[in-house]
């Protein structure tokens, strides 16, 4: 069970894009205040966060992206 990312950024929010297990889309939007994720048609998360800049935002964004990951398959874990 993997995730497979691509991340990208400009003068806009930090977004990732890629999939789960290789098939299941994924979703990554930070957007300062703010961050989304959305995997495969059904799953979607937002948390507010503190805003983070430069370097400290990217390394912000990749832990999120795992944390959405963990949530999402904790959550189906409990739906199984």
């Amino acid at each position: 069970m993997a995730l497979e990312f691509d991340i990208t950024t400009r003068n806009g929010p930090v977004q990732a894009q890629g999939t789960v297990d290789g098939i299941v889309p994924f979703h990554f939007e930070d957007h300062g205040d703010h961050w989304t994720a959305r995997i495969g048609g059904h799953w979607q998360h937002t948390e507010p966060q503190s805003t983070a800049t430069g370097p400290r935002r990217m390394a912000e964004a990749r832990r999120n992206i795992y944390r959405a990951l963990a949530l999402f398959r904790s959550q189906a874990k409990h739906q199984a």
